[in-house]
């Protein structure tokens, strides 16, 4: 049976790699539903705890209104104190002509408590130093609300006070209120005493031309005239000056506040909680919905080549521990897992090297980690229980992880003639004497030609022209040769063990291997012409019955489960 090649990579690139399906984003947000849950119930527990150890904060607002009158705030000729613009009142209330003053009154006041008292002094007057304008602001303890028509006639504002107890939030409103009616009020005077002086200017010179000889009788009645309107002018400003007039007015005393304003503990945790789960599983959902990972079959569909099985991920309490006898623990448990899916695996290749004397079968990662060592291994021991003959090969020189996975402590190892006398015992110095070889017996039926101690030029050793003859010649005593080979995309060993072989098995990891690490996979190994056959999805999430195995019919020597590889 001839086998197919890799097809072109250019044909992977097919629409179906950017749908989205809804089963599949389902299991994925699933996993990482318990890590979402207990994050979140950690924020909400913090925020709790937080909030609890906090002292409530209290807010009580006075209110007041711009005059009426302020238009006719004047003298004959003009008013005289000028209106305030809009934005005037928020900014002189954060400035230090109202918070100055308003810290002494603090510090003066004997209704607010002394703890608090000295508390809010020293916040005030940091936020008196603070130079950043738009953060002081945006955190002051004592800020204005502006209401309807606030900046013309009849306009409101209400100053908010924040304080630990009601009562200090109560005295500091009706004090930012006092320091600003205040305020006003000495602008007021400034524009009234300035108007003063500019009509005493006036009536003095007006004095000074009346004293003139040579005026006529109509200039000296329209002089008089204008210096009984400054006086007149100036007695209405005498009157507003005693008066103490000003644009704004109070208008509602603040009263103190029943409930705190910093809400409760329990209900912002449970928002914050609730908050953080949703964050959690929209992340959860992106992320799914952007992997461009192997998740299942059909991702590998696209390549055009087929699945020859889907292989469970077994749960670590199922493995067992590595040291126990014959059959029990470590890839024996893995191996009781994995037979049921390996059934699938067995059918594909009998029918895919049928004909072949013995078929070579190597078995190739992607980069590293998807588990083609321990995949090798267990294929092997179950092809050897069911009297198969197997020659398990490591092909990794530079990490070979076989003789680690199977465990020779039991006895120690069995090593039986391959092919001359004596001779070599790893991969590495077979290569360099091929024709005395000798193999670990790890199973019956089951032979393991090890890679060594690690080789940094493996590929100047794998690249001889004897290594195809060497594997035809090795696997003449048996009825399947397997070799475990460096990840394709790692290392270049396993193209050049690749080309001398009947049908390469490329392993990939559920939720792991990239699909574009795939792709380029299939792009080098249609250029050094691989005989890919096809696929394994290793590591998959199947139900617990799919991943129900049988037990095996002979037992094996322990094997160790080994990460990476």
């Amino acid at each position: 049976m001839t086998l197919s090649r890799s097809p072109d990579p250019e044909l992977t690139r097919q629409d179906l790699d950017n749908e989205i399906d809804l089963g599949t984003l389902w299991q994925g947000v699933r996993r990482r539903l318990p890590l979402i849950l207990l994050v979140s119930l950690l924020v909400a527990l913090a925020v709790y705890l937080v909030l609890r150890t906090r002292p409530p904060v209290y807010e009580a607002g006075a209110s007041i209104i711009t005059s009426s009158s302020q238009s006719q705030i004047g003298v004959v000729g003009g008013p005289v104190v000028s209106p305030l613009p809009e934005g005037t009142v928020t900014q002189v209330v954060q400035s230090p002509l109202i918070l100055r003053p308003l810290i002494e009154a603090v510090r003066a006041s004997s209704a607010i408590e002394p703890a608090e008292r000295g508390r809010l002094a020293r916040v005030l007057n940091r936020e008196l130093l603070d130079e950043d304008t738009l953060k002081r602001s945006q955190n002051s303890t004592v800020s204005v609300v502006t209401g309807p028509g606030a900046g013309g006639e009849n306009g409101v504002y209400t100053l908010k006070a924040r304080a630990r107890t009601p009562r200090a939030a109560q005295v500091l409103a009706n004090l930012a209120s006092e320091q600003l009616l205040a305020w006003d009020v000495e602008r007021a005077l400034r524009d009234v005493r300035r108007a003063q002086q500019n009509f005493q200017a006036q009536l003095a010179q007006i004095d000074r031309r009346l004293a003139l000889p040579g005026l006529t009788p109509q200039e000296r009645l329209t002089l008089i005239y204008r210096r009984a309107n400054m006086q007149d002018n100036l007695s209405q400003l005498s009157l507003l000056e005693s008066a103490r007039v000003g644009v704004l007015r109070p208008l509602v005393g603040a009263v103190e506040p029943l409930r705190p304003v910093s809400g409760s503990p329990l209900l912002n945790a449970v928002l914050a909680g609730l908050l953080t789960l949703l964050l959690g599983l929209g992340a959860a959902a992106l992320r799914v919905a952007l992997d461009r990972t192997v998740r299942r079959e059909d991702d590998l569909l696209t390549f055009g080549l087929p699945t020859l099985a889907t292989l469970p991920r077994l749960r670590p309490s199922r493995l067992g521990p590595p040291t126990l006898g014959p059959g029990e623990g470590g890839l024996a448990a893995r191996e009781q897992g994995l037979r049921g899916a390996l059934g699938f695996l067995r059918v594909g290749l009998q029918t895919a090297l049928h004909g072949r004397t013995p078929p070579i079968l190597m078995l190739a990662g992607v980069t590293g980690g998807e588990g083609t060592s321990t995949l090798a291994a267990v294929l092997a021991s179950t092809l050897a229980s069911s009297g198969k003959r197997v020659l398990l090969i490591d092909a990794d020189l530079r990490r070979g992880t076989q003789q680690r996975l199977w465990d020779p402590s039991n006895g120690g190892p069995v090593w039986q003639q391959l092919c001359g006398k004596g001779g070599a015992r790893t991969l590495e110095d077979a290569l360099g004497e091929p024709d005395n070889v000798q193999v670990m017996e790890v199973a019956p039926h089951l032979h393991l030609l090890p890679a060594g101690p690690g080789e940094q030029d493996g590929l100047g050793l794998l690249s001889r022209p004897e290594l195809g003859r060497a594997l035809r010649r090795w696997g003449g005593r048996y009825d399947l040769v397997l070799v475990d080979s460096p990840p394709l995309l790692t290392l270049a060993d396993g193209m050049v063990v690749g080309q001398q072989v009947d049908a390469v098995l490329i392993v990939t990891e559920a939720d792991r291997t990239r699909l574009q690490a795939v792709r380029q996979v299939l792009r080098h190994a249609q250029a050094a012409g691989l005989p890919v056959l096809g696929f394994v999805l290793n590591k998959a999430a199947v139900p617990a019955a799919a991943a129900r195995g049988l037990r095996p019919a002979g037992s094996t020597r322990p094997l160790q489960e080994v990460r990476g590889r």
